[in-house]
């Protein structure tokens, strides 16, 4: 095929105006390659272009587009540019290719199966925009004397319009990206919303986020009760490859280390991680990917917005647990009003009548089982009165009451010294479900100290900082080593009961220094 020299002077600009027009109406590589290429064609005889887009940060050709490609090339959608290794690329990511155009024998049509259409040489040109390094431009034509150097100057000018319109792509692409990023974790705060189950609200979260988002792993996490920064995977969500993804030759850079193992959570081959904290949570949410540097800033932006809908749903769960505790308590408090008001005057004044026929009637035989009816009725009302004051709600004093009925026993029968802070108001700090986890807690807490501790002094402080409530129980006993506690000891489910009303348990011990457990609740609303 002859060519044609290539236009100078204003002509050439004229083309140039004519490819810059025609690059601000694409979109991605593909359409910039199909508006360069037709401009060009008439001009060098060109037959094929295609360009590589290259992530510096990754290490890798991200993003191929073609047009006009030779059946060796262009079947398998194009596999031949798509995997492998060619001479091009590793010349440009090695700094090789530093020329505007570098005429190359091409690996990759010497090696293609097929009808090349007499293809053997391309062109290719380092595309880059203020310095930042984009990708590589490759266009060929039969013969290798296309490409005189009248050819590759004007290609070198045609690369930099190619740059810009990649980048502006890149952008365009990276923005539209997050966009529906973000329209997919609105959805999912709706959908959150609607769970009042936390394990399910975490288990809902992880796996909307990897599927709809296509991350490759994400975890839901949890600090864990020891003297180490290690945390507990409490939800693993793995995404499944389904084998369609179109495969990227990738050169790594071997100065940057790889993750050590202790940091690949999820992923046995992890190589890039983000881990942030659910706000007013004890969890994290943490992904992970098996691509170098495969996270940005708008994946920490899109990660954030997430840990805040985690935190919201299960803010909106706690409530809703809280709201229908709230309406139980209602429902026995009108039940135990609606006893004492109808059964329990109704039982008294059966007693009252009984005993009005048990005096008139002193000299019948019937006066004994009058007053076995009596007894009757006495009991009944007795189991009656405990019944309303279970249900009834606490006194004023109920808590302070509740952990000295457990602590005196203990002082005047095993001469045991306890010093116990217990404010007059604290009533109004904690729940129904916090008082009685909290005496449970003491009850616990007591039985270790009397089994294991050998203690003579323990101390029980109740306090309240800010929008939280803070019990500290503390003891002069032996301590123990807290790495090899054993579920006999009631720690865990001491654990169980604070994480299940949203607060945290921290245990300082140490063998002969005692131990000291705080407990941290929030503020009770209610």
């Amino acid at each position: 095929m002859k060519h044609t020299e290539p236009m100078v002077g204003p002509d050439q600009m004229v083309l140039l105006k004519d490819i810059a027009e025609a690059l601000n109406g694409t979109y991605d590589i593909s359409s910039a390659m199909a508006a360069i290429l037709p401009r060009l064609s008439g001009v060098l005889g060109l037959q094929t272009a295609w360009a590589f887009r290259y992530d510096p940060k990754r290490g890798s050709y991200v993003e191929v587009g073609a047009s006009g490609l030779p059946p060796a090339l262009a079947r398998d959608g194009a596999a031949a540019l798509k995997s492998s290794w060619c001479e091009c690329q590793e010349r440009f990511v090695k700094g090789r290719l530093k020329t505007a155009v570098n005429i190359v024998r091409c690996s990759r049509l010497r090696d293609a199966v097929g009808e090349k259409h007499n293809l053997v040489f391309h062109a290719s040109i380092p595309l880059r925009a203020k310095e930042k390094p984009l990708g590589i431009l490759n266009v060929a034509a039969a013969g290798e004397s296309v490409f005189t150097r009248s050819a590759l100057d004007l290609l070198r000018a045609v690369g930099y319009q190619v740059a810009v319109a990649i980048d502006r792509s890149r952008m365009l692409s990276a923005a539209q990206h997050y966009s529906r990023q973000l329209q997919s974790l609105a959805g999912l705060a709706i959908d959150l919303a609607t769970i009042t189950d936390p394990e399910r609200i975490l288990t809902t979260a992880a796996e909307r986020l990897v599927d709809t988002l296509a991350f490759d792993a994400c975890g839901i996490l949890r600090r864990s009760q020891g003297s180490l920064p290690d945390y507990e995977v409490v939800v693993k969500v793995v995404r499944r490859h389904n084998g369609q993804e179109e495969p990227m030759y990738s050169y790594l850079d071997p100065s940057q280390p790889s993750p050590s193992p202790h940091e690949q959570l999820l992923l046995p081959t992890a190589q890039s991680v983000i881990m942030q904290s659910v706000p007013h949570t004890e969890y994290w949410v943490r992904l992970e990917s098996d691509t170098r540097a495969a996270f940005d800033q708008t994946d920490e932006n899109i990660v954030t917005v997430f840990c805040g809908h985690i935190a919201a749903a299960l803010e909106n769960a706690r409530l809703h647990a809280q709201s229908l505790q709230e309406v139980k308590w209602r429902e026995r408090r009108q039940v135990a009003a609606d006893l004492h008001d109808s059964v329990s005057q109704r039982l008294f004044s059966a007693q009252l009548l009984l005993r009005t026929l048990a005096v008139k009637r002193l000299d019948q035989p019937e006066t004994n089982l009058v007053h076995q009816i009596q007894d009757l009725v006495h009991t009944s009302q007795e189991e009656l009165r405990d019944m309303v004051n279970t249900l009834r709600p606490k006194d004023s004093r109920g808590f302070a009451k509740r952990i000295w009925d457990r602590l005196d026993p203990l002082r005047s029968e095993l001469g045991l010294t306890v010093d116990c802070k217990i404010p007059l108001d604290v009533d109004q700090w904690l729940s129904l479900e916090q008082d009685d986890a909290v005496c449970n807690i003491v009850d616990e807490a007591m039985q270790n100290v009397l089994k294991h501790s050998q203690a003579t002094k323990v101390s029980i402080l109740v306090g309240r900082h800010q929008n939280r409530i803070l019990v500290t129980i503390s003891d002069n006993g032996v301590g123990f080593d807290l790495d090899g506690v054993t579920r006999g000891l009631g720690l865990y489910s001491m654990q169980d009961r604070i994480r299940a009303l949203g607060g945290t348990l921290y245990i300082e011990t140490a063998a002969g220094q005692g131990t000291t457990l705080r407990t941290v609740l929030p503020l009770s609303e209610g």
